[in-house]
């Protein structure tokens, strides 16, 4: 007989975070589904602004695991998904706030469809809730990913669920054993496109990604790492991370198109950043290059693992939009470059 309520595990990952987690884990306690079945967990990444001893004192059914150093988003939440307990783990951000409903129809979706491997919230915008953060996300020929909706008003359109290319990480649920077996988050990557790396790999392992409309997460959209797009550490992970997606995880006649391709691209940004006078960006191009060289014998390992893994081709993921045309890397450009 099935679990009504299987037992899941929210991982929270916090880098002196301390201004978003009342907010955070006070949501969390209102949470309808039932609480017993819920372990909370808080992995910190030596936080320095008193983050553990607030939640010890002030939310005690949080198990915190404090790390010696800031080991990053991906490692992070590899952590805490070896420690969780539940049948479930939902990886949610530190500057969240979960709506009250929010839990059970993620879990739903997963007990009733095996060929779902993960699904995702919608996503809105904290400080401004009739706007969408993220409705689901979509993956990019050059290895990227974007937020669909991002900025665009709630409407009926983003009611409707269904598959996605990615989902967001700021609230994704998988399943442990599946999570545990696909590697996790790759720790390499640090920060940044994780999520689309491990959507990726589960569409060439032959599992679906879905975006449950029904389950709502407020977002403090840049409250962790910073709003601008094109800041210099968005910049260098943000490019060094989506050469990786591309090495690891596509065919060989398709690596050299989407690399050559994102030369080209990235030739382009760095020029723009040149012409706007905002040569730390500039820096942190050349340094995501060199880093990308540096760690390419790793990557190469991870590609040898997945390819021996997938299950579907890249032709799949072209004809039904899971990898999105260059022309949805050309618009995440012009709103990268939009003027503030």
């Amino acid at each position: 007989m099935n679990n009504p309520s299987p037992d899941v595990s929210l991982i929270i990952i916090n880098y002196n975070g301390l201004r978003h987690l009342k907010d955070c884990f006070n949501s969390i306690k209102k949470t309808s589904y039932p609480f017993e079945n819920i372990d909370t967990i808080m992995v910190d990444n030596a936080s320095t602004d008193g983050s553990i001893e607030y939640v010890k004192e002030s939310y005690p059914w949080v198990r915190v695991l404090a790390l010696d150093k800031n080991y990053g988003f991906a490692k992070a939440n590899n952590i805490g998904a070896e420690n969780a307990k539940g049948e479930y783990i939902v990886f949610l951000n530190n500057d969240t706030v979960v709506d009250s409903n929010w839990l059970a129809p993620l879990v739903d979706v997963m007990k009733g469809n095996k060929d779902v491997g993960i699904a995702g919230s919608k996503i809105l915008l904290y400080d401004n809730q009739e706007k969408i953060n993220s409705a689901g996300a979509r993956i990019t020929f050059m290895g990227g990913g974007y937020d669909i909706g991002f900025l665009d008003n709630d409407s009926g359109k983003y009611n409707v669920p269904g598959y996605r290319a990615s989902i967001c990480a700021a609230a994704m649920i998988v399943r442990k054993n599946e999570f545990l077996q696909s590697g996790g988050f790759d720790e390499d990557y640090f920060m940044y496109f994780e999520d689309v790396d491990l959507c990726w790999r589960y569409w060439l392992y032959g599992k679906r990604i879905e975006y449950i409309p029904a389950s709502i997460v407020c977002h403090k959209f840049g409250g962790t790492s910073g709003k601008e797009r094109h800041a210099p550490l968005r910049v260098f992970y943000g490019t060094r991370n989506s050469l990786f997606n591309i090495v690891k995880n596509y065919e060989p006649r398709n690596i050299f198109l989407a690399l050559m391709a994102a030369l080209s691209f990235h030739g382009l940004k760095t020029l723009c950043f040149l012409a706007m006078l905002e040569f730390s960006s500039v820096f942190s191009m050349i340094r995501a290059y060199r880093s990308f060289v540096i760690k390419l014998p790793i990557i190469l390992k991870r590609r040898s693992i997945i390819q021996k893994r997938r299950k579907v081709k890249d032709e799949y993921l072209f004809e039904n939009s899971i990898i999105s045309p260059v022309s949805a890397d050309i618009k995440e450009f012009r709103r990268l470059f939009k003027a503030k």
